[in-house]
């Protein structure tokens, strides 16, 4: 044939050239014979191209002469030729294994593949069932959705897929609408799955929290309780809680199996922002934690084993200024860590690792407010968002040290159009923040209606997506796929995204017929993914998922319970019980099923009540007519049960006799008048017509297709209250078939195993994480007011107490009055200044303090000198004598404060002359005065201006305190106002309670400070005048505020300056009721027992000063704090009566003493430190 060929010269000249090239190939390879061969053949048949001529004709060659003419083709043309065939067709049609090329290859890899060809492909078990270095290949990107059957059977051949090739995301386009149910009257903000996925809860404005199916959308119970809107709603990890926040300030649990009240929480005065079960396990002890509007931060402990929760929380009060709220917070996942956001522009972190409560951290980097934070699903790691239009991802570095990337939300991707003028001049604000399942990526909503997807590891923006057409303030990721979040605002849109491609795969408009869109509010993915349930601002239920919608359409529409909007009555504990019926809401019989103008549903939808599936049809659905009230107003009853077709009512045997024992019941009900609340209406006998009113019987009629409505009436629902029959009441077989329900099926053993397990370990990472992290870090600001004791207690100072044997009530019980309750604001420094002047004090004496707020060593201050302040005149009796009155100034005052310590002793001489002291102020700067000369130095001076022996004394006591700088102390503002109390009662010196620290500045009911100033004021009473600077419990780290005090040694008056050390080791002690103890008084033990542990004053409900009330041998009673009691040893020596102590060896005041820090003494150590100095001192008195 081709001989035929080339001779009738039809051969192409592709065909001789290629011919030519595989000879080529051949002459230089193993097959030298061969190509001899072929190159005879070829030059036989005249198959090698030809020459052409001038004239266009051709002429025959030899192989020799080809080769002469083409040196530039070497002998592997042809196999380069091949090798650059598959990446040039890969671009234009990708082959199904990319960088995988075969000259033989088939189908999509095959080199005469064309698109066409590969478009259209479908994988085959065998496809998927190909293993590619120990996995499956990853799909190409033009093969289509591949068929499940077939996923599978290759998923049997191999074991093994990869996600994306299982599940596309594609797949979620096909989640439909399954059904959308009015179960409220108002907006519903709250909505929650159990950890089965099987029932969805609904907290609503209307303030009712619904349990329903997620499987058929049925109504299985209303949670009743609160009187407010539902602000959040939490189920616990164990799946039997379910606890609400409300606007009403309280917290109502309840059991998920039974749905009984299981506790009522009261310790927030405003209303609850966010309710979070924490993941934190530790034996049976678990926490739950709330935040308020009133700035607090509630950790509530509970026992898993029992469900009991702690009466009262342990307690942070974050308000540094009035208007204050905390308005957000979360958990990370072993529930070690806290982060909360509030008004106040501050994130602040805690931490459970100790066992209890306790805050790390303040981070002040935002300047707006702080309204969304959350955690990751995996590490230490949360993300932040503001009003100020930035985003922040922290992260736990070395020294507790919390880093941030920063988040610009008005950042754009690289290559886009430049912002107009209009975006210019916009401000963004971050509305929601989340994180992907697998924590690579962060997703920030802007109120710029723009979701911003970004790198968590980076900060890079790596998608914009649109679509929203207002605020956007769900985000929602799905429980196990990385690729896809779901998103819902105000505008009535939902979308579902996939992020790694940064497009919206689903998307539902919320569009309520006859209404307009609703706003959609909150939206949560069941723990499986399969599902997803939303809320609007109607009161809607919205169930989406996979598969069929047929199991929801034997549901109506409308869906409430006849008893839902019932009165309640409730007694002191916040517990609530069924007006009608005196029934707890979870023990009444099971209601019928009403539209929400309160007609009953047929009996159909009767039977999808829990309890009601089996009841016959003419109990199903009530019958109803009109009765007329005691004023004249007549309204729609319901006088019996019974189907629409029936004219009359049957009654078992069964039915007549529970309405006797009813009867019965109801009589001795009435009989006994029971106190206050009115006993139930008596019920009719079975068939008679009339239903007794308030006084009278009225005729009952009963027209046709008539509703529960009440005339004139809008929410027919919210009246079904004056519609329950009496025969509502619960029998005895209601009881046991209530108690034997299950609302929400538990978790299975092995699932809850398996999630306490997972839980611990991520705990257990998160303390190792803090320990390698941790250095010492101070806490100020935590306030504990449980009534448990434990370690992590927080404790504040000990203090100076006097003894004796007819010691009655302490005089600061007598004396302390507080007019300024915790939290409430303040006046500020200016205005406390302006009122100062008023009171009728003829001296003002200003102290200077200055500070280096860039220092942190007590080194960086000096003590003052001697003879700054120190006045050695003798003075008047103290009837006659005018002392001068105190500023305490803040910070900000102490810059304006640059008087010199001589213009201090002439302003001392110089206002006595005056009568105010706003002319003294006037006077000294137009007529300074030349300071007075000294004293002599060897003048006598008087005994009552001799140091006193709590500052002279060289004996080491733990009480009372002796300042020393650098000291660092916790400050309690009770024990001060006591102080100040005491000193006004007892006329000791002029002092005016307006000037104090409190009434200039915000200060908190304890404080962390550092000494950085100590003045002695040398006259009767000698004063100790302190400069303490507040300390950032956070970072450890002085701030620049600071206040000053004066104070001194006053008998039964408690020291209200406290060794951090001696603070600390007091929170690491656990004390109970009926625990002995012994105490140090007067360098003697003194024995007791622990009574109760009470707050001293209503004032300071936090406070632990004066926190226990304790009971002596002798049997006195007094008020102690916890720095004050100390541990009985076992051979410790014991009074010989119960009205004697037992003296204090040397050890044991070493013991109780302040113990130096590793360093503070340098190498040496305090003991060799001292006998150095000691040593030195003794050489130089010899010179």
């Amino acid at each position: 044939m081709a001989d035929t060929t080339a001779r009738n010269g039809s051969i192409s000249p592709l065909e001789s050239e290629l011919y030519y090239l595989i000879s080529r190939y051949l002459s230089t390879g193993p097959c030298r014979k061969a190509a001899e061969a072929l190159v005879c053949e070829l030059e036989e048949n005249q198959l090698l191209p030809r020459r052409l001529d001038w004239e266009g004709n051709e002429h025959p060659r030899s192989y020799e002469d080809l080769v002469a003419a083409n040196r530039h083709i070497a002998p592997d043309h042809l196999l380069q030729i091949c090798k650059q065939i598959g990446p040039v067709l890969d671009r234009e049609v990708p082959s199904g294994v990319p960088g995988v090329h075969s000259l033989l290859g088939a189908g999509k890899h095959s080199l005469l593949r064309r698109s066409k060809d590969c478009g259209s492909s479908r994988w085959k078990a065998s496809t998927f069932a190909a293993l590619h270095r120990g996995r499956p290949p990853e799909r190409p990107l033009s093969c289509r959705d591949a068929n499940i059957v077939e996923v599978c059977r290759g998923r049997v051949l191999t074991g093994a897929q990869r996600f994306s090739t299982i599940n596309p995301v594609s797949n979620y386009q096909h989640m439909r609408m399954h059904r959308r149910i009015l179960g409220h009257l108002s907006a519903v903000y709250c909505i929650a799955f159990d950890r089965t996925g099987s029932r969805i809860f609904t907290g609503s404005d209307d303030a009712l929290v619904k349990i329903w199916s997620s499987f058929d959308g049925r109504l299985h119970s209303t949670l009743r309780g609160h009187y407010a809107e539902i602000s959040d709603l939490a189920v616990n990890f164990e799946n039997t809680l379910i606890a609400a926040g409300s606007c009403d300030k309280s917290i109502r649990v309840w059991c998920l199996r039974t749905c009984a009240p299981v506790a009522v929480l009261q310790g927030h005065s405003g209303s609850i922002t966010s309710l979070q079960f924490s993941p934190f396990v530790k034996g049976s002890k678990r926490y739950m934690v709330s935040t308020g509007t009133d700035a607090t931060v509630c950790f509530w402990q509970w026992d898993v084993n029992n469900n009991c929760f702690s009466d009262r929380p342990h307690k942070f009060t974050e308000r540094p200024r009035p208007g204050v709220q905390t308005v957000c917070s979360s958990f990370s996942p072993g529930g070690m860590f806290l982060a909360t956001g509030s008004t106040d522009d501050v994130i602040r972190i805690y931490y459970l690792g100790s066992g209890c409560p306790e805050k790390l951290a303040e981070l002040d980097s935002h300047t707006d407010k702080v309204d969304s934070i959350q955690f990751c699903h995996s590490g230490e790691r949360f993300v932040s968002g503001s009003r100020d239009g930035t985003a922040r991802i922290w992260r736990l570095h070395q020294k507790h040290q919390w880093k941030s990337i920063l988040l610009d939300m008005s950042a754009t991707l690289p290559g886009s159009a430049p912002l107009t003028e209009d975006e210019n001049f916009f401000k963004p604000k971050v509305t929601m923040v989340s994180w992907d399942r697998h924590d690579n990526t962060v997703i920030t909503a802007v109120n710029n209606y723009l979701l911003k997807v970004w790198n968590s590891y980076t900060g890079q923006l790596l998608h914009i997506l649109k679509g929203h057409e207002a605020e956007v303030y769900v985000l929602e990721p799905h429980p196990y796929d990385p690729r896809v979040m779901l998103s819902a605002g105000h505008d009535g849109n939902v979308f579902i995204w996939d992020l790694t491609r940064g497009i919206k795969t689903m998307h539902y408009f919320n569009m309520i017929e006859g209404q307009g869109h609703g706003a959609v509010f909150d939206c949560k993915f069941t723990p499986d993914g399969h599902r997803f349930a939303m809320t609007d601002s109607h009161g809607h239920l919205v169930i989406f998922g996979f598969g069929s919608s047929k199991p929801y359409e034997k549901l109506p529409d409308q869906v409430f319970f006849h008893t839902d909007y019932r009165p309640l009555i409730r007694d002191s504990n916040g517990f609530v019980l069924d007006e009608q019926t005196q029934q707890a809401p979870h023990l009444m019989p099971s209601p019928f099923l009403v539209d929400v103008d309160g007609n009953p549903h047929p009996p159909r939808f009767q039977r999808l009540v829990p309890g009601r599936e089996n009841i016959a049809d003419e109990h199903l659905v009530p019958q109803l007519g009109y009765v007329a009230t005691s004023d004249g107003e007549v309204v729609e009853q319901v006088i019996s049960q019974q189907s629409a077709e029936s004219e009359e009512v049957r009654h078992s045997a069964l039915d007549f006799a529970i309405r006797q024992l009813q009867q019965h019941h109801d009589r001795q009900v009435v009989a006994q008048g029971e106190g206050g609340i009115p006993a139930a209406a008596r019920v009719p006998d079975p068939g008679t017509p009339r239903r007794v009113s308030l006084n009278e019987r009225m005729d009952v009629q009963s027209p046709p297709n008539v509703g529960l409505r009440r005339s004139g009436q809008v929410e027919g629902v919210r009246q079904m209250h004056q519609n329950a029959p009496r025969s509502q009441m619960a029998t005895e077989r209601d009881l046991q078939a209530w108690r034997r329900r299950v609302v929400v099926p538990e978790l299975t053993a092995s699932g809850y195993r398996a999630q306490e397990s997972f839980r611990t370990s991520k705990g257990d990472e998160e303390v190792s994480l803090y320990n390698i992290k941790r250095r010492r870090v101070t806490h100020a600001s935590f306030r504990d007011d449980s009534d448990e004791e434990g370690p992590c207690l927080k404790r504040a100072q000990s203090r100076k107490r006097q003894k004796n044997q007819q010691r009655k009530e302490s005089l600061a019980e007598e004396y302390i009055e507080f007019s300024c309750e915790e939290g409430e604001e303040t006046a500020s420094s200016e205005d406390s200044e302006m009122e100062g002047s008023d009171v009728d004090l003829s001296i003002e004496d200003e102290e200077e303090w200055r500070s280096d707020s860039s220092s942190h060593s007590s080194s960086d201050y000096s003590d003052w000198m001697a003879d700054a302040g120190i006045n050695l005149r003798p003075s008047a009796s103290p009837s006659s004598r005018r002392r001068a009155s105190r500023r305490i100034s803040s910070s900000e005052e102490e810059d304006e404060e640059d008087e010199d310590v001589a213009d201090e002793e002439q302003t001392l001489d110089e206002e006595e002359q005056m009568s105010s002291p706003r002319k003294h102020k006037k006077a000294k700067s137009k007529m300074p005065k030349p300071p007075k000369p000294r004293p002599p130095i060897n003048r006598e001076i008087s005994n009552e201006f001799r140091p006193p022996a709590w500052i002279t004394d060289v004996i080491p006591r733990k009480s009372p305190f002796v300042p020393q700088m650098g000291d660092e102390v916790i400050y309690f503002r009770q024990g001060h106002e006591a102080y100040v109390d005491a000193v006004c009662r007892t006329n000791l010196y002029p002092i005016n309670p307006d000037r104090q620290p409190w009434k200039k500045m915000e200060l908190r009911d304890q404080e962390f400070v550092k000494i950085t100033g100590i003045k002695y004021e040398v006259c009767p009473p000698t004063l100790c005048c302190l400069k303490l600077t507040q300390i950032d419990p956070g970072t450890g780290k002085i701030t620049d505020r600071s206040f000053s005090i004066k104070y001194h040694d006053m008998p039964d008056v408690i020291d209200f300056l406290v060794l951090r050390q001696s603070y600390d080791e007091a929170r690491n002690r656990m004390w109970r009721s009926n625990d002995r103890f012994r105490s140090v008084i007067d360098d003697a033990w003194w024995f007791g027992t622990i009574v109760c542990q009470e707050p001293y004053q209503a004032e300071y409900p936090d406070s632990h000063f004066q926190c226990f009330k304790v009971k002596w041998d002798n049997g006195e009673t007094e008020k102690l704090s916890p720095w004050d009691v100390e541990a009985i040893p076992e051979n410790a020596e014991q009074p010989e009566s119960e009205s004697a102590g037992v003296p204090v060896t040397v050890e044991e005041m070493i013991d109780i003493l302040y113990k130096p820090q590793e360093g503070e003494w340098g190498d040496r150590g305090r003991d060799q430190e001292s006998a150095r100095i000691i040593a030195g001192i003794e050489q130089l008195v010899t010179i």
